[in-house]
């Protein structure tokens, strides 16, 4: 009796599959499944809802799209600290992050019948540079268990901006407080479930005070003169204020009421999922793009080789033809054919799935669920440039005159860069610099001997990113070359720039070397 053929294309285990093999397979189906209830949220019309069908409706919406940040940061975040917790700072809209936890809070208090109020001050920043997700949870967890003990009166989140620049947000509630010995025992894990009706036995408050220390804030709790409870989250001016992302928005973290014009682009979509097809239709007709559907990747080529397109965004998991096999049969066409921009839409995000996925040929990869019409706007954009300047060779973020002759790296690129991460980071960058330059060299020189233009492929799309991410321009350019050539199937000139590359790598691990030395220099 045969084996059963895998149900996954990106996958190659069988029934007996390891552990981490399983993860990947359940990642992708919570992946999926939590993108088919944001697709049929997106599709209901708010507007036509009666008051307290949209209230609940709201609720439904922001709970969602916290689930899917959090679900994103789990499954694709693979550089936790010793807590096992990971941090990721980007620019948040405070207004907007403040509606959507009253959105989602009152409805919870509501079924209580308790009142849930949110108290602003007129000082409140615009912008704020944190871990979404951590503040997130942090205050889910403060405000969970403050209406969950609260059985009559109010839980109030007042939120202010000190003297001291400090960012604070208080959450109080007129509950039975805490009695001594749950204070004395504050943020333990007990590690076994407890009773979930005592404050203080659960897990709430341990995570919050392990996200707090992690986010760089401090949370202390007391109970209140009188009746209830008090939390106190306190951010420090320079942990929430970060000069260098507030100057520009990162292109994956849109300013959710942000237009992005796709007008003039015409845009092929392969999916199977009808509701995934609805949606994300949807949202490039709203953006003024063209485009094309089709259900597996056998029409998908059929259309691409008929018709013309700007981009395809493509499943990995269709019927018929896979959207790797699609790639990779795109990739071995003639020209112009084989120059598409590709970009991968889906669920298989976690590591070993993107570099499969990058070294099918593919350009970007866009992650399900998408979390908004921005998003998905700005990362078209962004690959599609990406996408053209590899066919012309160039970088297209490069504005800056050219590195002086025999210069690696440039200093100002690579200081901000140190400025970013801080001294008490310096050393362990380095050491993943280390470890990173290592691993392409090692694959890139696999890649020349085999003539394996898959392998070059997806070493050279990461030392792209890690050479331009400290500014040795050079290696960079080079690499962007190499790329470009294995992604048209080109053999003429690739020895001679795997040579030109592999030297260059060895020069820059130099200069790696000698930051490592000065760093662990005593001052």
């Amino acid at each position: 009796m045969t084996p059963d053929k895998p149900d996954s294309p990106i996958e190659t285990q069988t029934a007996s599959a390891t552990p981490q093999n399983r993860f990947s397979l359940l990642s992708h189906d919570l992946r999926s499944a939590l993108a088919d209830i944001l697709g049929g949220l997106r599709l209901v019309e708010a507007d036509r809802l009666d008051p307290e069908t949209k209230a609940h409706f709201e609720r439904m919406n922001v709970s969602s799209e916290s689930l899917a940040r959090l679900l994103d940061k789990t499954l694709t975040d693979e550089a936790p600290d010793n807590a096992g917790n990971l941090t990721h700072a980007v620019n948040i809209n405070l207004s907007d992050f403040i509606s959507d936890i009253r959105k989602r809070w009152a409805g919870r208090a509501k079924e209580n019948g308790i009142e849930f109020a949110v108290t602003l001050t007129s000082s409140l920043p615009a912008i704020i540079t944190l871990d979404r997700v951590s503040l997130d949870r942090v205050l889910a967890n403060l405000l969970g268990n403050a209406i969950k003990f609260t059985d009559a009166g109010r839980v109030e989140m007042l939120v202010e901006c000190r003297p001291d620049k400090a960012l604070c947000f208080t959450v109080r509630d007129e509950g039975g407080g805490f009695s001594p010995e749950a204070l004395a025992r504050l943020y333990e894990y007990q590690g076994r479930p407890q009773d979930t009706r005592k404050p203080g036995t659960g897990l709430g408050l341990y995570i919050a005070k392990e996200l707090s220390t992690v986010l760089g804030a401090s949370l202390d709790i007391s109970n209140r003169a009188g009746k209830g409870a008090k939390a106190l989250l306190t951010i420090p001016h320079d942990v929430w204020f970060d000069r260098r992302l507030r100057r520009e928005s990162p292109p994956h973290q849109p300013v959710p009421d942000q237009r992005v014009d796709l007008s003039g682009l015409r845009i092929l979509l392969a999916e199977d999922n009808k509701t995934n097809q609805l949606v994300a239709t949807q949202m490039l007709r709203s953006m003024g793009a063209e485009f094309a559907v089709a259900s597996d990747g056998l029409e998908a080529l059929d259309l691409l080789e008929k018709e013309r397109f700007d981009l395809a965004l493509l499943d990995i998991e269709m019927p018929r033809m896979t959207g790797l096999e699609l790639i990779k049969a795109v990739r071995a066409k003639p020209e112009p054919l084989c120059d598409m921009p590709l970009v991968a839409l889906t669920a298989y995000v976690m590591r070993e799935h993107r570099e499969r996925i990058y070294a099918a040929g593919a350009d970007g990869i866009i992650a399900k669920p998408v979390m908004s019409i921005a998003e998905l706007g700005l990362a078209i954009l962004e690959h599609l440039a990406g996408s053209n300047s590899r066919m012309r060779g160039t970088n297209p973020t490069q504005t800056a005159e050219p590195l002086p002759e025999g210069m690696l790296v440039d200093q100002t690129v690579f200081d901000a860069l140190l400025e970013t991460i801080g001294p008490d980071s310096l050393l362990e960058l380095l050491g993943k610099l280390q470890a990173d330059t290592d691993a392409v060299a090692e694959g890139l020189g696999r890649g020349r001997q085999n003539l394996d233009l898959a392998e070059i492929r997806s070493q050279t799309h990461i030392l792209v990113s890690v050479a331009g991410a400290i500014g040795a321009k050079p290696l960079q350019l080079i690499a962007q070359r190499l790329n470009a050539a294995a992604n048209r199937q080109q053999d003429d000139g690739v020895d001679d720039l795997c040579r030109e590359c592999l030297s260059g790598l060895k020069a820059l691990q130099g200069f790696i070397t000698e930051q490592q030395d000065k760093a662990a220099q005593p001052p």
